[in-house]
């Protein structure tokens, strides 16, 4: 089944704002046009779970690889017809086992780099372990990290996988391991302390809360990319792992970090609720995806409004309205505009550029669609 909602004309009034022109001089008034497209499952168990964000784009961006927990297997589905085309089973045990899969990247000719709980490798569509990440041969014992995320751009002999490490001094690097040498350095991601002044914890007599902002690593337009929840602040490495540049913009329509709390404050988990609500209400951001068409990067962003109910057993209100923003850069990283999107609801789905378009997943009664955005000027 698939089908095509008609266009939605819409006029928006976006700020721009660029790096040495005056914000006066970039007002323009900006259109985009809104489709939803529904995918054909052939009554294939999609897994919808995450708002498919354990999905990875191909390099020719005319599929999309998707995860499904329902049977340990990716779901290759065809962009271009718009419809489900093949399931790739994998093992989780044995000599050509993932363990438990918690991210996928798409790489050339087929190839997945899949991190899994326990081990982590690039496999084929066969379902075959082509090359392991063994982060044991570059790690000491008693040089604790735990990697909540790994990434290849290139399957090689020489391939180098990045790795986000959390330590127990709440600390996080990248750490860049080369699987040729069984050597890795470490590069600096969080000089302005994004993640380490925006963890929150309170020990309510042996109940231990915990929360800190999720750090994305992300792959976009063969560069490695690191960005934070709560912080606008983008890191971009090369392939060979050396930084190529640090993204530092000002954004017009939300804050471009959360402000700072006391942490000596929070001595009630209440006080530790209202904190992390009052984060999400000023700001959280997605990484950015590169339009490949159009040259140009675009990111997500939202602020939540929270309602006065809330569940027993919950930790946060109800959500009122979640305000969702798009940020278009150009391909240097100059903010170029950004605008309120009314119909997103959420910054945390995968989305996508494709054909020149924002590709949003949408849940249309459990079914897989996407929201298509294009700009129109």
């Amino acid at each position: 089944m698939k089908y095509t909602t008609a266009y939605a004309f819409l006029f928006l009034a976006f700020l721009f704002s660029c790096g040495k022109k005056e914000t006066a001089d970039l007002k323009n008034n900006f259109s985009y046009q809104l489709d939803t497209v529904l995918i054909d499952g052939k009554e294939k168990n999609l897994d919808l779970s995450r708002n498919i964000t354990n999905s990875a784009l191909n390099m020719e961006e005319s599929a999309i690889y998707l995860f499904n927990k329902f049977d340990h297997s990716i779901d290759v589905i065809n962009l271009d017809q718009l419809e489900y085309v093949q399931n790739i089973p994998f093992d989780k045990e044995g000599p050509n086992g993932t363990s438990n899969i918690i991210y996928i990247y798409a790489l050339k000719d087929e190839l997945f780099f899949i991190k899994g709980s326990v081990k982590s490798g690039v496999y084929d569509k066969n379902g075959r372990l082509l090359k392991s990440a063994d982060w044991s041969k570059v790690n000491d014992g008693d040089d604790f990290q735990m990697l909540r995320n790994e990434l290849v751009l290139e399957y090689s002999d020489s391939m180098k996988v990045f790795g986000l490490a959390f330590s127990f001094d709440r600390s996080i690097h990248l750490d860049v391991m080369s699987v040729e040498t069984n050597t890795k350095k470490r590069l600096e991601i969080d000089m302005e302390k994004a993640y380490q002044n925006n963890i929150l914890e309170f020990d309510d007599d042996g109940r231990y809360f915990f929360l800190d902002p999720m750090v994305h690593l992300t792959s976009e337009n063969g560069y490695v990319m690191v960005s934070h929840d709560f912080s606008n602040e983008i890191y971009i490495f090369n392939a060979a792992g050396q930084q190529v540049k640090k993204v530092i913009y000002e954004p017009t329509l939300t804050p471009k970090s959360v402000k700072q709390v006391d942490k000596k404050g929070i001595v009630s988990v209440d006080i530790l609720q209202n904190t992390y609500q009052g984060f999400l209400e000023q700001v959280k951001f997605s990484p950015p995806v590169w339009d490949q068409v159009n040259k140009r990067y675009l990111r997500l962003s939202a602020q939540r409004v929270y309602s006065d109910i809330k569940q027993e057993n919950s930790f946060l209100p109800q959500t009122k309205e979640t305000k969702v923003f798009l940020t278009v850069f150009d391909e240097d990283f100059n903010l170029i505009s950004e605008g309120e999107v009314p119909e997103f609801n959420s910054e945390s789905v995968k989305y996508f550029a494709k054909d020149g378009k924002l590709w949003y997943f949408t849940n249309v009664d459990d079914e897989l669609g996407f929201i298509r955005l294009n700009f129109s000027n």
